[in-house]
């Protein structure tokens, strides 16, 4: 795969990238000071609420908790409905209401309520935004949603795939930076990053190619072929990060060797149940075409080519 398979024409590239808008960080640690036992929620969720924040008090700072958790409803979800949407929980920002077919999904679902935030005629949650006429970004979204909640709560993943290519871009941005744009709403910040290592069109190509995932079935070839162009790119974007981070002396030889191993066993670890699926998948063209870019001697090839040569 090349990477004119994220090229998008100029029009689209001008609609999107002109619809996105930074809304500042949070300003200041906003402390939760309402008290959960007095909340109009029925009383087999508080102790929810209450672990996922003492669980997020430390690392995040959300921009309206208190706001949210003062006019949130949260309510079952019939078996018929989950089984109609193939979901076992979601978050309604329309009225600020989760609602809930297995419960452990209230982690992932209160993330979505404690990042979403509204300005004029513009929508947040997360990384995702949108309005009227555009809505970008969700599948990241979604995908570092599960990883936070599989990170901090140990529920299993079920964006598998968009949560295995998230935790990538996560290796280059560092845990605090990524959870910092997270829950500032700061997509802007993140197409600035990967658009630093490959260009705009590609950097929103990446995103908008991402959103197509939920068109597919996880295990379907469609998906697979999908999840590899992607991979690819995050390579290229990846050897760059790495390539000027050896040029400013940030990481040496050892470094590149430890980063490398790192990023490359993301590649080997999609829970695919399909076993013969995923033996396609690690033996495939594109695979191996990814593997071989992460080569040390590749990457020595690269460096010259971006570095030494300047």
């Amino acid at each position: 795969m090349t990477l004119k398979n994220l090229e998008i024409n100029k029009s689209k590239f001008d609609l999107l990238y002109g619809k996105i808008t930074s809304i500042g960080p949070v300003l200041g640690k906003q402390e939760i000071i309402i008290d959960i036992n007095k909340l109009n929620i029925n009383k087999k969720y508080k102790p929810y609420i209450k672990k996922f924040i003492k669980k997020t008090q430390a690392d995040f700072n959300f921009r309206n908790s208190n706001g949210t958790l003062k006019t949130l409803k949260i309510n079952n979800l019939k078996k018929s409905k989950a089984k109609k949407y193939g979901a076992t929980g979601y978050y309604n920002f329309y009225n600020n209401k989760i609602k809930l077919y297995i419960i452990d999904t209230i982690y992932h679902e209160l993330f979505h309520a404690f990042t979403y935030h509204e300005n004029n005629e513009n929508y947040y949650c997360g990384f995702n935004q949108g309005n009227d006429c555009v809505d970008i970004a969700n599948s990241i979204n979604e995908g570092y949603t599960d990883l936070l909640t599989k990170r901090y709560f140990h529920i299993d993943i079920a964006y598998m795939i968009e949560a295995n290519i998230v935790s990538k871009v996560e290796l280059m941005l560092g845990k605090e930076k990524m959870r910092n744009m997270y829950t500032s709403n700061d997509l802007m910040g993140l197409i600035k990053f990967l658009s630093k290592h490959s260009s705009k069109q590609e950097a929103i190509g990446f995103i908008t190619m991402m959103d197509k995932l939920d068109n597919y079935d996880y295990e379907s070839k469609e998906a697979i072929n999908l999840m590899n162009i992607l991979s690819n790119y995050l390579v290229n974007v990846y050897l760059n990060f790495l390539a000027e981070n050896y040029s400013l002396g940030i990481i040496d030889n050892a470094d590149v060797n430890n980063e490398l191993s790192r990023f490359k066993d993301k590649f080997v670890k999609y829970a695919f149940d399909d076993k013969e699926l995923k033996k396609e998948y690690l033996r495939s063209s594109d695979y191996l075409d990814i593997t071989s870019k992460l080569s040390n001697s590749n990457f020595r090839e690269e460096l010259r080519k971006k570095v030494l040569t300047k």
